[in-house]
């Protein structure tokens, strides 16, 4: 099956992260997210999952400019260089149908190559279960180290996830991850990963 990752751009698009925030996040999980559109003065952008004849709208991610907020790193414990570059991703979803298929490493690789390296971060992070954080495919996949402590956020008790963009160990766990996607497939199909890489309004 065919995953396509895209950045959003329109309002149909919004719309289809709102239902899939609200299916995951607010009927599963019973958290209220506050409504956001494409972008959060100009510091997030929304990356939506597709796949099937039909795109189907099925999984959603946000990435955002932490950068100059320092209290939020302090928070939750993250120490970076003053100057340093910080995206967090937020949002990650995939409707209930749709899991074990790798839409959310696909929505992460993508988010690196439209994202991350083009606006030259130097450190990206999370917040994880923190029961489930050393073992994730965040963890194993993606070349994200879990910090040991633990936080209580509107999502539980969560851990954060911290990745050096600049170490050569991110990038080969890049390289790795897509190869992974790309044996990823069902016999009989076409199951390499499309992506498509929009522009946003974001400075």
């Amino acid at each position: 099956m065919k995953i396509i990752v895209e950045q959003v751009t329109n309002d149909s698009a919004v719309d289809a992260i709102m239902r899939i925030r609200y299916q995951v996040f607010e009927r599963e999980m019973g958290i209220k997210l506050a409504l956001s559109g494409p972008s959060e003065n100009g510091h997030a952008t929304y990356l939506l999952a597709r796949v099937g004849p039909d795109k189907e709208a099925v999984g959603s991610l946000c990435v955002t400019d932490t950068s100059d907020d320092r209290l939020l790193h302090k928070t939750f414990g993250l120490e970076f260089e003053p100057q340093a570059r910080v995206a967090r991703f937020t949002h990650l979803a995939v409707l209930k149908p749709y899991r074990g298929m790798n839409i959310p490493l696909a929505m992460m690789i993508e988010a690196y190559r439209s994202v991350i390296v083009p606006r030259q971060f130097d450190y990206t992070w999370l917040l994880f279960d923190a029961q489930r954080a050393a073992k994730s495919f965040l963890s194993a996949r993606l070349g994200f180290t879990p910090l040991p402590e633990t936080f209580v956020s509107e999502y539980g008790c969560r851990r954060p996830l911290v990745r050096d963009e600049r170490a050569p160990d991110t990038k080969q766990a890049i390289r790795q991850a897509e190869e992974h996607l790309r044996q990823f497939q069902i016999p009989g199909t076409n199951a390499a990963i499309a992506s498509r890489k929009l522009t946003v309004g974001m400075s």
